[in-house]
């Protein structure tokens, strides 16, 4: 009997880049593909505006999002097809 945890079951936070029909995440999954902390990207976007260099974190109401295509383009991922 194999026993398997919740977290099999959770998508990968590099899957959230793979996939086609996402457009954007959230700045604490788009932490989690660069493997920071999710404070560390709060206080980076807070300090710039920005994720990361050529990544714009944007706002939506209060909602703060990061498009994945900007992700992919800045960390050197092909577009899913």
């Amino acid at each position: 009997m194999t026993i398997t945890s919740n977290n099999d079951l959770l998508p990968k936070p590099t899957d959230l880049l793979l996939d086609p029909d996402r457009r954007t995440i959230t700045i604490a999954q788009a932490a989690a593909i660069l493997c920071v902390s999710p404070s560390t990207a709060h206080k980076a976007h807070r300090r710039t505006g920005y994720l990361m260099d050529g990544v714009p974190v944007l706002r939506i109401g209060r909602r703060c999002v990061v498009s994945t295509s900007q992700l992919r383009r800045a960390l050197g991922i092909r577009e899913p097809i």
